[in-house]
């Protein structure tokens, strides 16, 4: 039962800490090294500092401050210091493009900020302020902002209380027994859940101590292993596919392992090849375990039982799942759905967008959008995100399980299976390879074909040196998706003027729910080609097949003594949504905007129309086009 004198996350953190003289971190070089040490009460104090730095900036408890520093003591500080304050801390990628910033800061409005290259001046100012006392926070207050990983689109900024947060790192804490003499070698990013909740404040509440590396790399990690006294590994697939990918001679085997009591993967899927490979060469079962932003962590393989290698195990304590088709149906073992949780562990809501909120939290359980199945144990095994799913030929086709017979070949190292249009089939699955040892794609498709359907065999081949990956490595698939194909920008031409007709009013009944009159929207679309108004309509093409469309009008700006241009008119083909054709002809407006002089792009969408807004987002208008006024240099 919860009450309201239950403890905010600082205080619930720092009370954990008994041994106030025990080491709370080293700080390896890039070789695994150790070097600096800091106890928990040393960090105690410099959390204290960085609270008295951050309310200088102007901080109160409840605002929000974004951190973006490297990875390592002060990106620690920095966040202690703010919880212990009561604020909301906002993590962010160190290596953050200046548009990924700007979205951020227009998104999320920090009261304060904490950039890399900053971190000197940063430092130093905090190292000479004045501690203050901790401000009382309560559990149910707002503490941690993560922006999911916007592998489909704009990222949505996922809030979370501190009492959220506390309920996965106790779950954690039971769950992968956490003592205070383990060490958790630490290379994972922190603008994450891994790399800070489960990592970083899971070694915290254990009392243990984080041994923070540079870089991941296996010739530093079998330095730490030796001389740090490793006994926690925490890493993604990636890691382990470089480790294997070693020398045994720089990298190590089993007899450097030994000391590893726990090796946890996530953020991404890990291969059961890899699985294998790493038991066989390290003697180390790897826990897959699973979790998102918005849920925190919620399954783990067990850690007393067996580890099924592609499975992401059971639920955590507290935690339950369900699987359930499209009804709402609970799925029988065996039989694939959607991936329902429900823990004290999930989310308030998304920033700013109640209704992306409302529609993830149903009943009190969140939707998390992947797909997979239990099996007679009640092991939860992935099949991809429903957003992957692919429909060919009417037939359900899941990426996961191509590309899981892909990686059985030996001369795969890496693959991705997304869904291209086809004329015929609607949409086919290709594939994107990288190749370990010479091979063809006939020779691919005949191993696909042994052992998968036909229709499950990729229809298109590509061949690269890697895999497009964001910070915690995931696989970009929609960049992917739009790299099998050949997607153009143009004009629209006179003799395309009825089909254009025709999407504008497949747009109005989608989004109004309005039935126009054929007639009078062919009279309208044919002005705009006549230039009777000033208007011009542009087509994406897929593989050449005209796709989607919008309408760019010309309006005086009296104030700014130029044109501004508004984006209208907007219809991408159903079958072509997965490309992100609006985002190329965004593109190309932007490009033409600028090179005619213009003031700026306007586009509005009303969001009080839940309808449109939805329409528009499963084009790829997300929130950051709403109401959009992009100002040309």
């Amino acid at each position: 039962m919860h009450t309201d004198t239950d403890p905010g996350l600082w205080a619930a953190l720092s009370a954990r800490w008994v041994d106030p003289e025990r080491v709370a971190w080293v700080a390896l070089d890039d070789r695994g090294h150790p070097g600096a040490t800091c106890t928990f009460a040393a960090l105690a104090h410099a959390a204290a500092r960085a609270s008295g730095w951050w309310a200088a900036q102007g901080v109160r408890p409840g605002d929000t401050v974004l951190i973006a520093t490297q990875r390592g003591w002060l990106f620690l500080d920095l966040v202690l210091g703010a919880w212990r304050l009561g604020a909301v801390v906002l993590p962010v990628n160190d290596r953050a493009t200046q548009d990924e910033r700007s979205w951020i800061l227009e998104d999320a409005r920090p009261t304060a900020c904490a950039w890399p290259e900053d971190a000197l001046r940063i430092a130093a100012a905090v190292e000479g302020t004045a501690p203050i006392p901790p401000a009382p926070t309560a559990a149910d207050a707002p503490a941690y902002l993560g922006y999911t990983s916007g592998t489909t689109g704009r990222p949505k900024g996922a809030l979370s209380t501190g009492r959220q947060v506390c309920a996965t790192l106790s779950s954690l804490h039971t769950a992968w027994g956490w003592r205070p003499d383990d060490v958790l070698l630490h290379a994972l990013p922190t603008h994450h859940v891994h790399g800070l909740i489960v990592g970083a404040l899971g070694a915290l509440w254990a009392g243990a101590r984080t041994a923070w590396l540079p870089a991941f790399t296996p010739e530093a990690t079998r330095v730490a292993l030796h001389r740090a006294g490793i006994t926690v590994l925490m890493g993604v697939p990636t890691f382990y596919t470089r480790w294997l990918a070693s020398d045994p001679a720089s990298g190590g085997d089993a007899t450097d392992a030994q000391g590893l009591r726990l090796v946890t993967c996530g953020s991404a899927p890990l291969p059961a090849t890899t699985w294998s490979a790493m038991r066989a060469r390290f003697g180390v079962e790897i826990v897959e375990r699973y979790g998102m932003t918005e849920i925190g962590m919620a399954l783990s393989n067990p850690i007393e039982g067996p580890r099924k290698p592609g499975s992401v195990g059971l639920p955590l304590p507290g935690v339950a799942v369900a699987i359930r088709d499209a009804t709402g149906a609970t799925c029988p073992p065996g039989t694939i759905g959607e991936l329902f949780v429900r823990s004290p562990s999930v989310f308030a809501g998304y920033l700013n967008r109640p209704e992306a909120t409302a529609a993830a939290k149903v009943d009190g359980w969140m939707r998390t959008g992947d797909l997979g199945y239990r099996d007679a144990e009640g092991y939860v095994f992935l099949t991809g995100r429903a957003s992957e799913l692919l429909l060919v030929g009417g037939y359900n086709v899941y990426p996961r399980e191509i590309e899981s017979a892909l990686l059985d070949h030996p001369a795969v190292g890496e693959v991705a299976v997304v869904g291209v249009p086809d004329a015929d089939l609607g949409e086919v699955p290709a594939a994107v390879v990288v190749r370990t040892a010479p091979v063809d794609a006939d020779a691919l498709t005949t191993w696909v074909r042994e052992r998968l359907s036909a229709y499950k065999t990729p229809r298109r081949w590509q061949f690269v040196d890697a895999l497009p990956r964001n910070a915690m490595g995931k696989v970009l698939k929609r960049a992917l998706t739009r790299s099998c194909v050949q997607v153009a920008v143009r004009d629209a031409t006179a003799d395309e003027s009825d089909r254009i007709a025709d999407w504008n009013a497949a747009m109005a009944l989608e989004t109004e729910g309005m039935t126009l009159d054929p007639a009078v929207v062919r009279r309208g679309t044919a002005r705009v080609f006549r230039g009777d108004v000033g208007a011009t309509y542009l087509v994406a093409t897929v593989d050449g097949v005209p796709a989607a469309q919008l309408m760019v009008t010309r309006e005086w700006s009296d104030w700014r003594d130029r044109e501004v241009w508004w984006i209208q008119s907007v219809y991408v083909s159903p079958r072509y949504r997965k490309l992100g054709l609006f985002r190329a002809l965004y593109d190309a407006v932007q490009a033409r905007a600028a090179a005619a002089g213009a003031g700026g792009i306007r586009l509005y969408v009303d969001r009080r129309n839940t309808s449109a807004a939805e329409t528009y987002r499963r084009v790829g208008m997300d929130g950051d086009h709403y109401l959009v006024f992009e100002h040309m240099t």
